[in-house]
């Protein structure tokens, strides 16, 4: 894409937003391409407009990597109102009061929300962006037709309960990409049977990224020129895939998108697992690629070799997914 007019070049890398409530992820996205002076932005993962907190935003060629900062894990706090249902399963729907006895001791709200962790099938709310038949499911809601129901494998790893103070409670939610939190309040609310929806939500984490270390946007739009000082380079932003250390002698074909062996790492902590994204360094600690993993027989071969969930020694090649240091360049 072309940059934005501006008196100075683009920048380019990934920065970390704490988003205000009541503004979309594209929003964000809107404002940061005026500020980076490039209209190379885009969000790895959407937060609802209800929502604050972490949003991680890339810039410039950045934008390459951010297939590798999606489908991470993500910890949220918030507050849950019982004793109603909302057409949304948020505080941004209509809201109908159940009129039905609230749990007056906490244990069995903990004991509910213990249930609902774990690996579970979760309905989306009727009012979100996945698609069925090619037609988003809030687009079907909006045009009063039945909203089909697309049923999703997700990963609760925690739903704590840190405040009880009927009708709200406060909570942290720990879980794997794809997770709803507002399918979780809605399925709380059913579980008690009183009903409920998610009235508040702060994201705090992704990945090993904390809204800590994040920029509020309305600070940045004021100060433009703080972008810079805030931008990750490429090996921050990819800290959290295991890493190699790849021998100086191959490192031009690696730049060049060739494949290499492990006799060509000087350095790797950790067990090879097929298929997994690896960050590539130079001996002086550059970022360089990001490979997969591949058993040297399967690539000589031509035929699938047996899946295997730790390869230990067995010789691997590893494939280019995307060369870094030419994306910087």
């Amino acid at each position: 894409m072309e940059p934005m007019r501006g008196s100075q070049p683009p920048h380019s890398g990934t920065i970390l937003i704490d988003k205000p409530r009541g503004m979309t992820s594209h929003d964000v996205v809107a404002r940061m391409r005026r500020v980076a002076l490039t209209r190379q932005v885009g969000h790895t993962g959407t937060l609802d407009p209800m929502a604050d907190g972490l949003l991680i935003v890339c810039v410039g060629t950045a934008t390459r990597i951010a297939q590798f900062l999606v489908g991470l894990d993500k910890v949220y706090v918030g507050t849950i109102t019982l004793g109603a249902i909302s057409s949304t399963y948020d505080a941004e729907g209509a809201i109908v009061d159940q009129h039905r006895p609230m749990p007056e001791e906490v244990e069995p709200v903990r004991e509910a929300m213990a249930r609902l962790s774990g690996e579970l099938i979760q309905l989306p709310p009727p009012y979100s962006a996945i698609k069925v038949a090619g037609k988003k499911l809030y687009e079907y809601a909006r045009e009063g037709e039945p909203v089909p129901q697309k049923p999703r494998l997700v990963r609760i790893h925690q739903f704590k309960l840190l405040r009880f103070a009927p009708p709200e409670i406060h909570f942290e939610a720990r879980v794997g990409s794809g997770t709803y939190i507002r399918s979780m309040a809605q399925d709380l609310g059913l579980a008690l049977g009183c009903g409920a929806y998610l009235s508040q939500l702060r994201r705090t984490v992704v990945g090993g990224f904390a809204v800590e270390e994040a920029l509020p946007l309305e600070t940045l739009m004021a100060e433009p020129e703080l972008l810079a000082a805030h931008l990750l380079g490429t090996g921050e932003a990819l800290s959290h895939l295991p890493k190699l250390t790849i021998n100086p002698a191959v490192e031009p074909a690696i730049l060049n998108g060739c494949r290499f062996s492990t006799r060509d790492i000087l350095e790797f902590d950790g067990i090879l697992t097929a298929g997994q994204p690896l960050l590539v360094l130079s001996a002086r600690g550059r970022a360089l690629s990001v490979v997969e993993a591949r058993p040297e027989k399967e690539l000589k071969d031509g035929e699938p070799a047996e899946p295997a969930a730790g390869l230990g020694a067995q010789p691997m090649i590893f494939r280019p997914i995307r060369v870094l240091a030419r994306a910087e360049e």
